[in-house]
């Protein structure tokens, strides 16, 4: 928030969520699961007591879950504010893009950016969700592979992510691209510099966003690909940012589509500040002045094998 200050975006134009409604939640999560962290947070002690979820690999307190539903109620608050050509950044956690539809984990309880995909989904239509996280968004991934195949308007998901690393998943061999929709996954090695990093996004953003037309983009922002995050970090340089704003503005006006981004990780403070300033100066009053990144083949060959099969499936 300082960083977003700092960038010229207001404090003014903060706006408080409201948690999510119980039925935006149950689109995405199974019943049971959301009940189970309700009542399981509920029989903990106030006062600091901490515990893993019954699902594992997630800590919670009595007071998460209404947290989780706030942080959901942001990424949802964030997509309904979104306009073409206004962008709109959910600060929240706990990050979402772990939790999958009946288990959390990854820190993640709620999937923030996948709930709120549902809502822009049924309201606006076609919807792209990007991740650029360090980690895989495996969550999102399986709910989107699941709601390819439920009749609803097309959906998309690509994901860029250090491979291999937590959570496990996202091999290349798990992308597939359907007459619904697509999921696309580019595992990176943990020798990924700036610009291949630039450059898969570069090459393949404007293609696969012309294959599925996206009336709204949502984004799961993490910021701990960037060098120096204390438990992830790419050798990526903070101009990636810009690259990357750069690119989802362009990628957003050339459809004339809301775009909204989620928090996700990002454990460096001095990077998340840095971030939050590019945001801000980037989407801000200076867009115009925010360059585009040209398409460019990556340098690694494993990188450049991967993109071009990925448009040879468009």
């Amino acid at each position: 928030m300082e960083g977003l200050e700092a960038g010229g975006c207001s404090q003014a134009s903060f706006v408080e969520p409201g948690p999510a409604a119980p039925e935006r939640i149950s689109a995405v999560h199974d019943q049971r699961y959301v009940t189970l962290i309700e009542r399981f947070c509920e029989t903990m002690r106030a006062g600091g007591e901490v515990a893993e979820l019954p699902t594992g690999d997630t800590v919670v307190t009595r007071e998460s879950f209404q947290i989780a539903t706030l942080a959901a109620g942001g990424a949802i608050e964030a997509v309904n504010r979104a306009r073409a050509g206004s962008p709109t950044l959910a600060v929240v956690r706990p990050p979402g893009h772990h939790a999958e539809p009946a288990r959390g984990m990854g820190f993640c309880v709620f999937n923030n950016i996948a709930i709120a995909a549902q809502a822009a989904r049924e309201r606006s239509g076609s919807t792209l969700v990007l991740d650029f996280d360090y980690h895989h968004g495996n969550g999102t991934q399986a709910w989107v592979e699941a709601a390819l195949g439920d009749g609803g308007a097309p959906l998309g998901f690509v994901s860029t992510h250090a491979y291999p690393a937590y959570p496990g998943t996202g091999a290349f061999r798990e992308s597939q691209v359907r007459p619904e929709g697509f999921v696309v996954d580019v595992p990176l090695a943990h020798s990924t510099d700036t610009e291949d990093f630039i450059g898969v996004w570069a090459s393949l953003l404007g293609p696969l966003a012309r294959h599925l037309r996206p009336k709204t983009i949502l984004v799961s922002a993490g910021f701990d690909f960037l060098a120096g995050d204390p438990i992830a970090g790419l050798p990526v340089a903070p101009r990636a940012v810009d690259a990357l704003c750069g690119l989802l503005g362009s990628v957003a006006e050339e459809h004339d589509a809301s775009l909204a981004l989620i928090l996700e990780g990002g454990y460096s403070l001095g990077n998340l500040r840095s971030s939050g300033a590019s945001l801000a100066y980037d989407f801000g009053k200076h867009s115009s002045d925010v360059h585009v990144p040209a398409a460019a083949t990556p340098r690694d060959p494993r990188l450049r094998a991967m993109a071009s099969e990925i448009l040879t499936w468009l």
